[in-house]
């Protein structure tokens, strides 16, 4: 007997694969691991982060973490420029060359995401985001908040989150 998979089960085998499948995209062509291009990312998208900031952000062990960041400072690609206020406080920043390497990954990650919705029928193209966008709004208010998803959301499932600017990338893509 079939079952249709629940629409949970969909969205974690989709999330899985599609998260394997950005690992093999994300190499950053230099042999920079793939937490290195987590952090990499993260600057990109927050200028100035602490470690502690990228190890809540990422979720990862800080000792991850801090061997990614070292491997950036060794190669160039992140400064680290003590706090003025709390000299305790690290500031991590990308440097020129690191910024044109997150630029360049971040590229790199949104043509292959095209690359899959291109296999998809471009009729479906705006339900698919708005469907995402509902589940970005979900899942960040739901982050933000440390609360259940179902209190976020209500008992019926609906959620009444504003509508979240999306950082995009600078060159324009033929649709």
């Amino acid at each position: 007997m079939n079952q249709t998979p629940s629409t949970a089960y969909l969205l974690r085998e989709v999330v899985r694969q599609y998260v394997r499948a950005q690992r093999t995209q994300a190499s950053c062509g230099d042999g920079t691991s793939t937490v290195q291009c987590h952090v990499l990312n993260e600057l990109l998208r927050h200028e100035a982060l602490t470690q502690q900031n990228l190890v809540e952000r990422l979720g990862l062990d800080k000792g991850w973490i801090s061997r990614a960041v070292d491997g950036l400072v060794e190669s160039g690609a992140v400064f680290r420029q003590t706090d003025q206020i709390d000299r305790r406080c690290v500031r991590l920043t990308l440097t020129q060359s690191g910024h044109e390497r997150a630029i360049t990954l971040d590229e790199t990650l949104n043509d292959h995401a095209a690359e899959i919705l291109e296999c998809v029928a471009h009729e479906e193209h705006g339900e698919i985001r708005q469907s995402l966008q509902s589940l970005l709004n979900a899942i960040q208010d739901n982050s933000n908040s440390n609360i259940n998803v179902l209190s976020v959301c209500g008992s019926n499932g609906s959620s009444q989150v504003p509508t979240l600017s999306v950082h995009t990338k600078s060159r324009t893509r033929a649709k």
